[in-house]
């Protein structure tokens, strides 16, 4: 039987099964409608192509329907992530936790044992700059809705080990959502998968420090997209990746020429990777990080990678906190790297309530930018707004402004926002949902 064929007859199967399970179980979820407008560039002359700022603009659109559905049945749950857009599906993720609560096995007690499989299917996108010069993302064809990954998460506690593992069955060829893709065509005969797995460990001792350790198989942490969906961990073939790290070791005070160092911190790391044949060589680092206060809203942190040989001083941090305002520097070789300021407060208006803050941030040539945000709510009302200045060309002016208002009218929910930047609108949202 072909496999296209066969994904068709599963797909009815498939919502027959979630339908009559859906009879037995507790749901909940969310519905919503996205629309999108974002400025045409506005052109004066049929002839020449320019990027005039105008008040009265030509818009184009991007309508998208969102499906989040969550089933309980007690000891299993089911969830469903599905998106279509304007130019068709999007995405469809199924996850069924199962909570298997404490579990012996063999002498052995499991605290907390849960599964999670999941199942990806999304249709091939990429990103392209349309006749506009806008960024746009278009189908690659045949766009058939392809299964792309399958994901299983095991977590459990053992005698006060947390541990994770990842097993991944996965397209490797699936084209990056958010980039170009040369050919022009993407059909199942293109696909090639792989497996790879990811395990984590940690634990924390009574004395107060931690440890921590990750080995990858045939994989890496950094995630792979789908189109409007993603997750931490991915296949790669033949890499290969293990660390370990402590930290929170408590050391005696110390005295930096007359200076007390209080609440020192010791940590240490470890790691080793054999990345896959072709690219990077094998590579062992290790270094060591020490915190602490020097006074009581003053605390300072350093650190230095031994190795690769020979050693490299990675600068040290000093924050400085004093409610409502945070400053930070950064010093590397002992010259300014980086400093920033940040400072928020609550508001009391009566009936309505809301929360100013700033951050500030820059370089010993001066500021490199600067953002404030204002949020607001009462009632079924809530609203903020944000600005942000930036340094451009060794100009510092407004770089961005964003709104947004929020009218929760239970169980529906609207949001309206709006962002401009320097030469006027750059994007506009509505969007409505349903939670049940």
């Amino acid at each position: 039987m072909p496999r296209r064929t066969f994904c068709w007859i599963c797909c009815p199967i498939a919502l027959v099964i979630i339908g009559g399970c859906a009879a037995f179980a507790q749901i909940s979820g969310r519905f919503g409608l996205d629309l999108v407008a974002r400025r045409i560039p506005t052109t004066l002359t049929g002839e020449i192509k320019l990027n005039t700022p105008s008040e009265f603009v030509m818009l184009e659109f991007a309508i998208a329907s969102n499906l989040i559905l969550n089933a309980s049945f007690g000891f299993a749950d089911l969830n469903i992530d599905a998106v279509v857009n304007t130019a068709g599906p999007e995405h469809c993720v199924i996850k069924a936790p199962l909570d298997l609560g404490d579990l012996p096995f063999y002498e052995i007690q499991f605290d907390r044992l849960s599964i999670v499989p999941e199942m990806w299917f999304a249709v091939p996108f990429e990103a392209v700059n349309d006749v506009n010069n806008l960024p746009n993302s278009v189908i690659i064809p045949p766009a058939d809705i392809m299964f792309i990954k399958a994901r299983v998460t095991l977590s459990t506690s053992i005698s006060g080990f947390s541990m994770k593992t990842l097993a991944m069955l996965e397209d490797i060829n699936f084209p990056n959502p958010g980039s170009s893709y040369t050919p022009l065509y993407y059909p199942v005969q293109s696909q090639s998968f792989a497996v790879g797995s990811l395990v984590s460990a940690s634990w924390r001792a009574q004395a107060g420090f931690s440890m921590s350790a990750s080995l990858g198989i045939n994989a890496s942490q950094s995630g792979r997209s789908i189109k409007g969906y993603s997750a931490t961990g991915s296949v790669l073939p033949d890499n290969f990746f293990a660390r370990i790290g402590i930290s929170g070791i408590k050391l005696a005070d110390m005295n930096l020429g007359g200076t007390a160092f209080q609440s020192v911190m010791l940590g240490t790391s470890f790691s080793y990777r054999k990345p896959p044949t072709g690219t990077e060589t094998t590579s062992f680092r290790t270094g060591i990080s020490l915190s602490g206060r020097l006074w009581d809203k003053v605390s300072i942190s350093g650190s230095v990678t031994l190795a690769p040989f020979p050693p490299k001083f990675g600068g040290v941090t000093l924050s400085i906190s004093m409610e409502p305002f945070r400053v930070a520097f950064a010093l590397d070789t002992l010259e300014l790297r980086s400093m920033s300021l940040s400072f928020g407060t609550g508001l009391n208006m009566g009936a309505m309530t809301g929360r100013f803050s700033m951050t500030a941030s820059g370089l010993e040539r001066g500021m490199t930018g600067l953002s404030m945000r204002l949020s607001l709510s009462q009632g079924i009302f809530s609203a903020g707004t944000s600005v942000a200045f930036a340094n451009r060309a060794e100009k510092f002016g407004f770089a961005s402004l964003g709104s947004s208002l929020t009218f929760r009218f239970s169980p529906a929910v609207v949001t309206v926002r709006a962002t401009f930047g320097r030469y006027g609108l750059t994007r506009a949202a509505v969007t409505a949902g349903v939670v049940f």
